[in-house]
Parts: C-alpha cells; sequence; structure tokens
C-alpha cells in the first residue's frame, strides 16, 4: 500500500519540473504531478495505521529533495511560503481596497542537455555512501534557512572529514571563505538570521554569501563520497 501527500506550494513552475527530474532518479516514484490540479505530491510506500509517523516521512522526502534541488541551482527550490515572508496566503489591500499580489520574478535556469539526470545519478551514489550527506541535504531543504541551518550542514561536513583542516584538505575550500562563513555564522544579529542572541562584531557576509558557500561545500561533498 502506499499514500500521497500534497508538496508544499513551490513559487516557479520551473524548479517543480527540475525537482520531478531529480527525483525520478535519486528517488523514484517519489513525486508526481497530480492530474486534477497540477499540483505536486509526495508518493510513500506503507500507511499511517502501518507508520502513525508516515506524513513525515513524507515531509522529510520532500524536504531532502528540495535541499538537492539547492544545490544544483543555489537560487532555485523557493516555497511560496517563503515568499511571503510570514505572511498569510492572499493579496495585500491598501486602504483603498486595491489589492496587491506578491510575486516572485521569474527565474531562468541555464540548464545544459543531461546535466540534471548526471547530476542526479552522481547524488544517488553520494547519499547512499554517506547519511551525513543525506542529513545535511535535508537541512538545505528547510523552510526559510538562516546562519543556524547553514551552521548545521557545515558541522556535519566537520565530522564528516575528522574536523575542519580535514574538511578543508578533502572538499578543497578556500581558508579564507571558511573562516568568513564561521565568523558570519556567529556575528549576524538574530534579525538578520544569525545564530546567537547577542551580536559580536560585524559579519562579513549575509545570508545569501552563506546560502553560496553551503551550495558549493555540498556540491563538492556530493562529488566526494561519489567517489568512494
Amino acid at each position: 500500500m502506499s499514500m500521497s501527500y500534497p508538496a508544499p506550494a513551490m513559487s516557479q513552475g520551473r524548479d517543480e519540473d527540475l525537482l520531478i527530474s531529480i527525483a525520478a532518479i535519486v528517488l523514484p516514484g517519489s513525486i508526481e504531478r497530480d492530474a486534477n490540479d497540477n499540483r505536486l505530491r509526495i508518493k510513500v510506500e506503507g500507511s499511517p495505521k502501518e507508520n502513525p509517523d508516515i506524513a513525515s516521512v513524507a515531509a522529510g522526502t520532500f524536504q531532502t529533495l528540495l535541499g538537492i534541488l539547492r544545490v544544483l541551482r543555489v537560487d532555485a527550490g523557493v516555497l511560496e511560503e517563503e515568499l511571503r515572508a510570514g505572511l498569510g496566503a492572499g493579496s495585500a489591500r491598501d486602504e483603498a481596497g486595491n489589492h496587491y499580489v506578491m510575486v516572485e520574478a521569474a527565474r531562468l535556469h541555464s540548464i545544459s542537455g543531461g546535466e540534471v539526470e548526471g547530476f542526479s545519478e552522481v547524488v544517488r551514489a553520494a547519499i547512499d555512501n554517506s547519511q551525513r550527506l543525506s542529513n545535511a541535504l535535508w537541512l538545505n531543504g528547510s523552510t526559510n534557512r538562516t546562519a543556524p541551518a547553514y551552521y548545521m550542514i557545515y558541522e556535519l561536513a566537520e565530522m564528516e572529514f575528522d574536523g575542519p583542516n580535514g574538511l578543508r584538505d578533502a572538499l578543497a575550500i578556500s581558508p579564507k571563505d571558511q573562516d568568513r562563513f564561521t565568523h558570519s555564522a556567529n556575528r549576524l544579529s538574530p534579525i538578520e538570521g544569525g545564530r546567537h542572541a547577542k551580536q559580536t562584531g560585524s559579519a562579513p557576509w549575509g545570508l545569501a554569501e552563506m546560502r553560496g558557500f553551503s551550495a558549493d561545500l555540498l556540491r563538492r561533498w556530493i562529488d566526494h563520497a561519489a567517489s568512494k
């Protein structure tokens, strides 16, 4: 027996297509498009009676696949929920009753022939070889990522490679970027998405740069794990 659950809505239809292509190779049969409403659904084996946590399994499956998509293209995978930035669904209105719809500008990803398929094959081999990498990709797919999520990805990589020096050597990470990343995670203010309630010093990077560093680290980690 299998169950399907509605997937979180994504802000770009092209991202949904990419996610379906990734899922077809990494986790075949896990993502499908509903023929009635054209929305994505997450398919998992089992039933609530057999596994009371099956809905969480479905959510985790989608989150991991979303994390993979965000490695393939760092600016992809924005959810409608994230686009609303903490607000409810629907339009904004001014006092005259005029409606303003919150939309994300369309993004075009340059994808060469076979790139998604090739990348997905490498990811499938990599996560078979590293549970920590699989966990890091799950974190990368979390909603409204801030410095704590990015830093946990980094910490998992440090654990995988026996510390910051081992990580740097294994994945050829720039020591300067490594320092910028860790300093930023610790120095960003809470309102900017930092890790600590008390801000100490200035952060060299904002969340956008931290997101890019994390995606690059994950891409290198994927390639390394797949080569084992």
